[in-house]
């Protein structure tokens, strides 16, 4: 007999990639709005604006709609109309919303051997809610991994208007770096907070949160209070916010395989995220990943083996995406890991995180031999300046020679980069500018400094002159305007590299790999996509030029399929 249900929602990649990025923008401008009487020496929305309207500029616009690669795909699919993609016909068109994301899976899992019916919604924007919470759940989950809190407010307001007395519980990576402060908040985050009272009943805030999660959905099954279950914040009855005693959780990562021949078919997809190991050694001083996972942990090499085995007597998945923060990090334990692919024979290709420190001659030939086809490299800045500030651990010429290492065995790499880092000026900008350029690399993506309290810049803001929050900062060399309106005129400046934006390449590269397209294939398709985006850029600035456009137009039917 099955236990009570309980529904997973995984993530909310939107289906409409223009309406969510101005919302996206509408977000951010209210909480800078909000937060704004924090920094009385600092016009916080009107650099917030400033900096939206150069991500705007970056970004490829047709027909007044902003579009990834993915979205001028389906453009010219639909015979250069813009699809109206619904939850009915999206897996008809090419959509990040098809794809699966690993904590929803796991969830699962855990769920099912502590004897609950678990339900995953792979997509919010995708799952038939109000079927689903017809059939009684004990609880709804939000994993807050891939999502936004005005994300988690609005899809709890939206079960709580079909299912009011069904408890709505919002955990994951975000929810702990929000509301890890606990009571130490300020009157206007609490004030923010208050606007999820009567939609979350509980928020689990720790790293991991599975543990946690058990001994909640038993408190909530058996009528218990809440406030003997460990790291939760929920409302009381006056409508206050609770904090429970913290209690941190083991990691155990034999215990988080994946049983992937006991997964529902329905979950499953032809690329599937695989986790061999979490946590990181180093400590970059703008991520936030060392506050949360301080030490690393394995999966040994016998339960890796048994994991992608169960995946590969599947029969269908074509490309494994290791999900680890940095897979290549150890390297003793990374060669026994390629060892035992190469040995096992595997038939999926595969794709993961990697150092470029780590990355030496023999280590590239057995990911080669492995089945790697894809990485990404955190090269973070081309300017050693830069690198220096961050703590990063990293020359130069080290991230030159990786990127050579893996042009060489036809790897396809994937750098990505920091602008606007304390420290980072118009020099080193352009050092970047060069670096890529020069360095081979395939592909390219440019973040802008994100500014938290949970970094070890943070520690060092006095010093810095760093000031603000969020993409909205000042310091002593640059404020994140002008680092952004740097970031926009990248797409012309870069000629030798390819990127989609703020769109992440590995992921649409992964998932067109799964439609059958080629390495070659994909690599035309962002070529066109630049050169479309810059034809309409000019033609802003000079005479149309609807010639050039239609030509790419026409090239670009020829390659999508």
């Amino acid at each position: 007999m099955k236990g009570p249900k309980v529904i997973i929602i995984a993530q909310n990649q939107p289906l409409d990639s223009d309406a969510h990025l101005r919302r996206k923008l509408a977000d951010a401008e209210e909480r800078a709005e909000r937060q704004s009487a924090r920094f009385p020496d600092l016009d916080l929305l009107a650099i917030q604006k400033g900096v939206h309207r150069n991500i705007r500029d970056s970004q490829l616009f047709l027909d007044g709609r902003y579009m990834d690669l993915l979205d001028l795909m389906n453009f010219i699919r639909g015979g250069r109309h813009i699809p109206e993609i619904t939850p009915e016909n999206v897996t008809e068109h090419y959509s990040l919303a098809n794809t699966v994301t690993l904590n929803g899976i796991y969830l699962y899992q855990y769920l099912i051997e502590h004897g609950y019916d678990p339900i995953v919604v792979q997509n919010y924007a995708t799952g038939n809610l109000p079927d689903l919470l017809g059939e009684n759940p004990l609880a709804v989950c939000i994993s807050s991994n891939f999502i936004f809190m005005n994300d988690i407010k609005e899809m709890a307001e939206q079960i709580k208007q079909i299912a009011t007395d069904v408890p709505v519980i919002a955990g994951g990576m975000l929810i702990k770096k929000v509301l890890n402060a606990g009571e130490r908040f300020s009157k206007r985050t609490f004030e923010f907070l208050s606007g999820f009272h009567g939609k979350v009943d509980a928020f689990v805030v720790e790293a991991k949160g599975e543990q946690t999660l058990m001994k909640l959905l038993e408190a909530i099954k058996r009528g218990r209070d809440l406030s003997s279950v460990p790291n939760l914040a929920y409302f009381d009855g006056q409508g206050h916010m609770v904090f429970t005693s913290r209690q941190e959780e083991e990691i155990q990562m034999d215990q988080m395989a994946i049983s992937w021949d006991e997964i529902p078919r329905e979950y499953l997809r032809s690329t599937l995220p695989v986790n061999s190991s979490r946590g990181c050694f180093y400590r970059c001083r703008f991520c936030t990943y060392h506050w949360l996972f301080p030490e690393v942990h394995y999966k040994s090499i016998d339960v890796i083996k048994g994991e992608l085995k169960k995946i590969e007597t599947l029969g269908f998945v074509k490309h494994v995406r290791f999900t680890d923060d940095n897979f290549t990090a150890n390297k003793t334990r990374i060669k026994a890991v390629l060892e035992m692919m190469i040995k096992e024979k595997f038939g999926f290709t595969w794709s993961s995180f990697a150092r470029a420190s780590a990355l030496s001659p023999d280590l590239v030939e057995l990911m080669k031999r492995s089945g790697c086809e894809f990485v990404d490299l955190g090269l973070e800045s081309g300017s050693q300046t830069i690198l220096d500030n961050m703590d990063k651990r990293l020359k130069k010429e080290q991230s030159f020679e990786a990127i050579r290492m893996l042009n060489d065995y036809g790897i396809i790499s994937r750098g990505s980069f920091i602008i606007g880092y304390p420290g980072e000026t118009s020099d080193t900008f352009s050092e970047t500018i060069d670096f890529i350029n020069e360095s081979g690399l395939p592909y390219y993506h440019p973040y802008l400094f994100y500014y938290t309290g949970n970094t070890l810049v943070h520690q060092e803001r006095e010093a810095l002159g760093l000031k603000g929050l969020g993409l909205a900062w000042r310091h002593d060399t640059m404020d994140s305007v002008e680092a952004s309106r740097l970031m926009s005129h990248m797409l012309e400046r870069i000629d030798s590299s390819l990127t989609d934006g703020q769109a992440y390449v590995e992921e649409i590269y992964k998932l067109l790999r799964g439609e059958g397209y080629s390495p070659k294939e994909i690599k035309e398709l962002f070529r066109l996509k630049r050169g479309l985006q810059l034809s309409i850029k000019n033609s802003r600035a000079n005479e149309p030029s609807s010639r050039e456009i239609e030509g790419i137009l026409s090239d670009l039917q020829v390659v999508v399929k």
